[in-house]
């Protein structure tokens, strides 16, 4: 039921949910299946807005790739309205600075790939030692296309749009009151339960700023810090025989969409844990494209080889001579690490809600640029040891103070999950420390970030949220 701002405080909630994204809808309808009300404010509008947009931007220090507003959308669905679809487990050894396991989620992946209409199952194909073939499914959700009707209808989700929750009143460890800004007026609204589910960047933002109302409220927690995304680049190209490749990497996997326009031939490989190990570094994806003969980059893929590798020159014109050779290229998108320092404040600059906006100190690490030196290095062992052809490393890789990635979408890590309020925000059932009836979901309570996509995680993690509140509400 879509709500106005005379009805809101009018009605009697069991959980409030900010944030309209996947983490919001997905704990919405799952509770709605248990019988519970809950309600979904959404600061934006059904449909993006630039005047919603404007409370997204913010400074950034280091070498972030983008401009903060754009990475998200204030709408309802969230950044469903311009996501890509690409998911996947994370890997188990990901669980390994988590205070939870990856079986707890495991149990959630039938619901959450019928959330997203994608198949339930993700494999993978060890190839030697140290490298893996992992499928990657595609969801074509949009929430807004999927659910908004849906909920128009329901009687147990009520939404409200263009409502902001701007302060939250705490009394005796619990959230009393809630305070939210309409276009025309403030209102209080009560609740049992607030969930809050406003982004890898908004749900550290709306922390810090309840904090500073708020001064006994998770005094000690690290809100904002370990703040991540996952680094994307061309992290590598070369030439490479074409049938030979396509024969070696061979694989009965979903064939990702997102990658069919950057040539004919995809594959995705990742580190075993072992090389992780081994290799002390961190996890990751590199999408190994082939292209056609006639790709622009052929002849200075070529040209790069010969300058490192002139005894090539012979075996290269060879395989041209008889129309095999076709160019390559590895685009990595891969885990960065949680370091304290990467965070996110306040600044004194304030939107219309008087919300102050935010800062983002933001540094690649050494260990971060060396997993994709490291990716490059043994596609390119394994491509010698099969005569597949040879890899060169990409020139951006080689300067942690100069490198820009050209992703900028995954924002994790911020409120993280974890034993206790020193080292992190929620507790495994992601619940704030300290306050009992306080919850955060999203990427941000991420501890580690792995290498795949967050929303299948994300997911997994509002229907395990749902079966708490459940049990929680029970008890009452």
């Amino acid at each position: 039921m879509i709500l106005s701002d005379n009805k809101i405080h009018k009605i009697s909630y069991d959980v409030i949910i900010c944030g309209s994204g996947p983490a919001g809808v997905s704990l919405a309808l799952d509770l709605e299946r248990k019988g519970i009300k809950s309600l979904i404010i959404e600061a934006g509008d059904e449909f993006y807005s630039e005047e919603s947009q404007k409370k997204y931007t913010g400074e950034v220090v280091g070498n972030f790739p983008k401009d903060l507003s754009l990475l998200r959308l204030s709408q309802f669905g969230g950044t469903t309205g311009h996501w890509g679809g690409a998911c996947r487990t994370l890997d188990n050894y990901d669980f390994d600075q988590w205070p939870i396991k990856k079986n707890s989620l495991d149990k959630f992946k039938i619901p959450t790939s019928k959330f997203l209409n994608i198949q339930t199952d993700f494999g993978e194909k060890q190839i030697n030692s140290n490298l893996k073939i992992v499928e990657f499914h595609q969801s074509d959700l949009r929430v807004y296309e999927k659910y908004y009707e849906y909920i128009k209808k329901s009687k147990n989700i009520f939404l409200i749009l263009n409502t902001s929750i701007i302060n939250i009143s705490i009394k005796d460890k619990k959230v009393e009151t809630i305070e939210v800004k309409t276009p025309s007026k403030r209102i209080t609204i009560n609740s049992r339960f607030l969930i809050l589910a406003c982004g890898g960047i908004e749900n550290s933002r709306l922390l810090l700023w309840f904090r500073e109302n708020n001064h006994s409220f998770l005094k000690k927690s690290p809100i904002g810090n370990y703040w991540m995304e996952h680094p994307f680049k061309l992290i590598g190209s070369g030439i490479a025989n074409f049938s030979k490749v396509k024969d070696n990497f061979k694989n009965n996997f979903f064939s990702f969409d997102n990658f069919r326009n950057w040539g004919n031939f995809t594959v995705s490989l990742s580190p075993t844990k072992k090389m992780i190990q081994n290799k002390k570094i961190l996890n990751s994806t590199v999408f190994l494209t082939l292209h056609d003969r006639d790709n622009n980059t052929l002849k200075n893929n070529i040209k790069d080889l010969l300058c490192v590798a002139p005894k090539l020159s012979t075996q290269i014109l060879d395989l041209f001579d008889r129309k095999l050779l076709c160019g390559l290229s590895l685009s990595s998108s891969w885990e960065q690490d949680a370091e304290i320092f990467n965070k996110i404040s306040l600044t004194e600059k304030i939107d219309n809600l008087g919300i102050p906006k935010i800062k983002l100190n933001y540094k690649i690490s050494d260990k971060t640029i060396n997993t994709a030196q490291q990716m490059v290095n043994q596609i390119g062992d394994y491509f010698i040891s099969y005569n597949l052809g040879r890899i060169g490393l990409d020139k951006d890789i080689l300067n942690t103070e100069k490198f820009i990635s050209d992703a900028g979408y995954h924002h994790l890590g911020g409120t993280r999950m974890g034993l206790n309020e020193n080292d992190s925000v929620v507790d495994k059932n992601l619940k704030i420390f300290g306050v009992e009836n306080f919850y955060v979901l999203g990427s941000s309570v991420f501890p580690s970030g792995g290498h795949a996509n967050p929303t299948y995680t994300i997911i997994q993690l509002a229907y395990r949220l749902s079966e708490h509140l459940k049990e929680k509400l029970l008890k009452i």
